[in-house]
């Protein structure tokens, strides 16, 4: 994949090296053999410029495949025919090492072989292999920040291939891909690019192997979220990444899964995070895991935003894992692959330093005595240098261990915070509820049981009285039942159990207990949900969070106003949505809801948000121009 667009990544850029030079260069070695025949051919060829052909090829399909066995038939291929002096050899064994360190994203080490490879194909003027090196070479600037040298080596590439015969005009129709994904943000280039679309495809049908096909029918899928046909786009999308999967091409998979990145911005909502995961598990079996760390870091940042702590934990260990990996093996490559000749040379040296001993072993006989003292005294030396590398090996792992003990100390201490931390903000809520909301209602049933005692009181105040108590105990109740689920909520032995659950019926139960307050405030309930709504809840837990929101949004909402309700769903979760109108001063509202300590309303947002993530969902308030508040619930469908 070339995305050259604004969503452009490592991935989308190292992907695409392999897949446009597996899909155009040696076009004839495409449509042949394929690996089993080539493996065939090894056993019948020894040393020879057709051995190193077939090496070449193998090493190239298997940049479909494993690039870490691509990289070991390019290093075979590499000594193979330096030691024959072929340079074509020579040239696509580069070709193959500087894209297997463009997928691993040293796009600076990756520049030194492509123009290695770029120089020996100008030496055999091969004009198809120079126009590829140099599409390459402008991928590997472009992702080194270098735009202007990157521009250069593309209109080179573009220009060369346009001139091209016709049967090698497969390697055009890449270069107009490219075309496309370089200007794809540009609209004064409209025409041309559609241009380029239709050339390209033409160029494609061609040939019915090419993977070229799939990134423009890609094109086409932008096409029709456009129009606003996104259900449509996305599911050419995953028809496409699924024929790529077949065909054994999960780079070109990922870069399809890439277009829809852009569809948020079309207009289209889609859940982004399953197609990451997905694209990272496909980088993960490909051996190129490396190239997702920005995704990676992203689905980290999304699941520490929901508090998904198994997800926030498994992402956090591969990306410590991958730049542990990344650090320990890129040091390593350098030394044994940045320049090959290196090793050629330290084997020229080591000749030098063979025949220096042999000189040194003529003297051996005359300075008998002399060098036996010098043997003795080394010996001796790297004797002392083993004792006392052992004994600092040993302080090595008593302090590896000591260091571990501190750290599981220094765990467990952190967990005993957090646990007496937890315990203290619950016996705080208990107390706040407590205090707040049993002392008002006893006392007013105390006060009206007074007066009921004096003397000259008339029956119709007495029957009002009386049904005065009974409402305020029903609420009292309502309360203690509350705080009794509440705690039983956070007690350890508690488990959440999900079934289906009716938000409908159970909000229309809601509403009836706040009819009285809701009549006092002549509120308009406007009741937008529909009557087949279904959440993944627990029924008590899901009324009660329906109740402290009614009854929130009942206390802060202006006499005389609507109490609007409605839902929508994205997919997997269902979101019910309350908005109040506060009249004014919604962000003073939304901000006294955090002080739980002093506001028994806030107190039950908080009871709330306890029983919605219990629930494995979530609660949001947000205001609207100062004038209303916005209390939105999330649930799984």
């Amino acid at each position: 994949m070339i995305s050259i667009r604004t969503r452009c990544s490592n991935l989308a850029l190292a992907m695409g090296i392999a897949m446009l030079w597996l899909g155009q260069v040696n076009h004839a070695a495409a449509q042949g053999p394929q690996l089993p025949v080539l493996l065939q051919e090894l056993h019948e060829q020894r040393d020879s410029a057709a051995y190193v052909n077939t090496l070449g090829k193998i090493g190239t399909l298997y940049m479909m495949i494993n690039i870490d066995s691509s990289f070991r038939y390019a290093i075979r291929e590499l000594e193979i025919a330096e030691r024959l002096q072929y340079p074509h050899g020579i040239a696509d064994a580069f070709d193959v090492i500087s894209y297997r360190y463009a997928l691993k994203t040293d796009f600076s080490i990756a520049a030194i072989y492509a123009y290695r490879a770029l120089q020996l194909h100008k030496s055999l003027s091969d004009s198809v292999r120079i126009c590829n090196t140099l599409n390459n070479l402008y991928i590997y600037y472009l992702n080194m920040g270098r735009k202007d040298d990157a521009g250069n080596y593309f209109y080179e590439a573009f220009h060369m291939a346009s001139r091209l015969p016709a049967t090698q005009d497969s390697l055009y129709s890449m270069l107009l891909v490219n075309y496309v994904m370089r200007f794809y943000q540009d609209s004064t280039r409209r025409d041309s690019l559609q241009w380029a679309l239709r050339k390209a495809k033409q160029l494609a049908d061609k040939y019915p192997q090419s993977r070229f096909s799939l990134y423009i029918d890609a094109f086409a899928a932008d096409s029709l979220v456009r129009q606003g046909r996104g259900k449509e786009g996305e599911a050419v999308i995953n028809k496409l990444a699924t024929a790529a999967l077949h065909r054994g091409l999960p780079y070109v998979a990922m870069e399809i899964y890439s277009h829809l990145e852009d569809y948020p911005a079309m207009g289209y909502p889609i859940n982004m995070t399953y197609y990451r995961e997905l694209s990272y598990d496909l980088a993960k079996k490909a051996g190129c895991a490396e190239l997702n760390l920005p995704a990676l870091a992203g689905l980290f940042k999304q699941y520490r935003a929901t508090g998904d702590k198994a997800k926030i934990a498994y992402y956090s260990q591969e990306v410590m894992r991958l730049v542990a990996v990344r650090t320990n093996v890129h040091s390593r490559e350098e030394i044994n692959y940045i320049d090959y000749f290196v090793k050629q040379e330290a084997l020229r040296q080591q000749a030098d330093r063979n025949q220096q001993l042999q000189a040194a072993l003529k003297e051996v006989t005359i300075r008998r005595r002399s060098t036996q003292m010098v043997i003795a005294g080394v010996f001796t030396i790297v004797l002392l240098l083993m004792v006392l590398l052992y004994f600092r090996y040993q302080e090595y792992r008593l302090a590896g261990k000591q260091e571990e003990m501190m750290a599981e100390s220094y765990a467990s201490i952190s967990l005993k915070h957090v646990a007496l931390r937890a315990n203290d903000e619950f016996k705080n809520k208990l107390i706040t509820i407590l205090a707040n909301d049993f002392r008002t209602p006893l006392y007013y049933i105390s006060e009206v049981a007074t007066r009921l005692r004096e003397p000259g009181v008339d029956p119709a105040t007495m029957v009002a009285l009386i049904r005065k108590i009974a409402a305020v105990s029903g609420d009292t109740l309502a309360v203690f039942d509350n705080i009794l689920k509440w705690i039983r909520l956070q007690l350890s032995g508690f488990t959440y159990q999900p079934v289906d659950c009716p938000a409908y019926d159970l909000l229309l139960t809601t509403l009836h207990q706040v009819e009285i307050t809701t009549a006092e405030k002549k509120l308009e309930i406007v009741n937008q949900l529909p009557a087949k709504c279904m959440v993944k809840a627990d029924p008590e837990m899901l009324r009660m969070v329906f109740l402290h929101i009614l009854q929130l949004s009942v206390h802060y909402s202006q006499p005389w106003r609507s109490l609007v309700i409605t839902t929508w769903t994205i997919a997997p979760m269902v979101y019910i949505c309350f908005i109040v109108d506060t009249g004014v001063g919604a962000t003073d509202v939304i901000t006294s809801l955090s002080n739980w300590q002093d506001n028994t309303h806030a107190l039950n947002y908080a009871i709330t948000r306890d029983f919605l993530e219990k629930m494995n969902g979530g609660v949001e308030v947000t205001d609207s121009e100062d004038t209303c508040v916005v209390i939105t619930v999330s649930l799984r469908a």
